[in-house]
């Protein structure tokens, strides 16, 4: 069974640097990594397991699509890009990896790539600060800072190394 996702393609590329004719299979493991790795644990598991079904039927609604739409797909669609502009140019196929090289095109730098990178990890780093100052504010039964499996950690740290 397919991983739900909370975000569509027309949301990441009608607001990020992504291009619309970038194939969303292309950078789908991203969003799917980026929700498992960096907003479950944000969210712990119990409130991010109700966020994914009130979504899935389109029954999020008051404090909790605040927060979704606020924070939540910020922080996806923003980490999401971060993780493929990392790998966008390589592809891994039967007779090993390769990078593209398109024919009238300039292949960036690695310095530039990592500048990118760095960007959309800091702009969702910023709606994480911001969630956290929300969630103190705005406290939901199923956010706990300890739970079993997945925890909302306290001292969550960014993905550009700042601790909260």
């Amino acid at each position: 069974m397919a991983e739900l996702l909370l975000i569509d393609p027309n949301t990441m590329t009608d607001t990020t640097i992504l291009g619309g004719n970038v194939d969303f299979d292309k950078y789908r493991f991203c969003v799917l990594d980026t929700q498992l790795r960096v907003v479950e644990p944000l969210l712990g598991t119990e409130l991010y397991d109700k966020i994914k079904t009130d979504f899935e039927a389109g029954t999020l609604d008051g404090l909790y699509l605040e927060m979704f739409n606020d924070y939540i797909k910020p922080i996806l669609k923003f980490s999401s890009v971060a993780s493929y502009l990392e790998i966008a140019s390589y592809m891994v196929d039967n007779g090993g990896i390769f990078k593209h090289a398109p024919e009238n095109k300039e292949q960036v730098a690695v310095s530039e790539v990592s500048g990118l990178v760095q960007k959309y990890n800091g702009i969702s780093d910023m709606f994480i600060i911001r969630f956290e100052k929300w969630i103190r504010r705005n406290l939901l039964p199923e956010y706990k800072t300890s739970q079993d499996e997945v925890n909302a950690v306290q001292n969550l740290r960014t993905k550009m190394g700042w601790k909260l």
